[in-house]
């Protein structure tokens, strides 16, 4: 009877053990600080320190001069029809050197202002996804898991109950 009660006891804890090192991947959501010992995820610290910003810093250089054209396409179609729709008393002052050196200016502008922009986007995207996948995808993800590991955790039980008659075994023919 101990035999049963000492191996049934131990497959529970090597279960809950395992069951607790899947859940142990999604908790805290929010980091927990115990003094100056700071606890998170190992889920969410693996998803920070995922290189999205290094990705981002690789493309700014050469992303400028692929939408170069386009740009330049969008400020031509800015100043000769829809400024002058908009703004009729302009047309008669801006002519075609006019707006040639203006689109100039505004192009050296968008090259300055370039980097800095991807960059404030690529530390939004990043703090979106963070955020979509903390409220969104990870209940989900977890809720995966712990379906997809179910095996893993019986036969961790199994195990425990191997361990549990080992034990039990041992204390008997001490």
């Amino acid at each position: 009877m101990i035999g049963i009660v000492i191996s049934l006891l131990t497959g529970c804890l090597t279960w809950f053990i395992s069951w607790g090192f899947i859940k142990i991947l999604f908790f805290p959501k929010n980091a927990l600080t115990m003094g100056k010992y700071l606890w998170e995820s190992p889920l969410y610290q693996m998803i920070k320190k995922l290189p999205i910003d290094n990705l981002i810093e690789q493309h700014k250089s050469n992303s400028f001069t692929t939408i170069l054209p386009f740009i330049d396409a969008n400020l031509d179609s800015f100043f000769k029809e829809r400024l002058v729709q908009k703004l009729p008393m302009i047309s008669m002052f801006i002519g075609e050197k006019t707006i040639t050196q203006l689109k100039e200016v505004f192009i050296e502008e968008l090259r300055q202002l370039f980097p800095d922009l991807i960059g404030q986007l690529s530390k939004s995207i990043q703090e979106d996804f963070l955020s979509t996948l903390s409220i969104k995808w990870a209940p989900i993800l977890e809720t995966v898991l712990i379906k997809a590991t179910k095996k893993v955790r019986w036969i961790s039980f199994f195990i425990g109950v191997i361990w549990g008659w080992v034990i039990y075994l041992f204390l008997m023919y001490q």
